[in-house]
């Protein structure tokens, strides 16, 4: 169920006010490479390692297909750019904001409510595909 953008649980889940949690959850989503992040930790059951994730992300963004025998035909030097800018910049975003758990040892990424709470948000503004 998508929850009501008027519904206190669903604005707090980012911040402590309803204008703290709108600005972040509109600026964690106005980033591409953020938004298929979430959207590939849904796909995925919930949790997915960076380099896969890397992988996804940089197969997205060249529009190649996925490809079981390679990573995707992406070359190293993109993937690591992608794993570099997710590591630096967009996990720990995320991760800040509580909507994913990074667990630097295992270079694990889980979804988290709040991150599920940041999906639906998602899937209401975008409409019915």
């Amino acid at each position: 169920m998508i929850p009501l953008l008027s519904s206190p649980e669903s604005l707090t889940a980012f911040g402590e006010n309803r204008a703290d949690a709108v600005d972040t959850a509109m600026e964690l989503l106005a980033d591409q490479r953020r938004r298929s992040v979430l959207n590939y930790l849904e796909k995925t059951d919930g949790t997915a390692a960076l380099t896969e994730l890397a992988v996804e992300i940089a197969a997205q963004e060249a529009g190649t297909e996925p490809n079981a025998i390679s990573d995707h035909n992406i070359s190293p030097r993109d993937r690591r750019a992608v794993r570099i800018s997710l590591h630096h910049t967009h996990i720990p975003k995320l991760a800040n904001a509580d909507v994913i758990d990074y667990d630097t040892e295992t270079e694990t990424i889980t979804l988290t409510d709040h991150g599920r709470t940041l999906i639906d948000r998602q899937d209401a503004v975008q409409g019915p595909a």
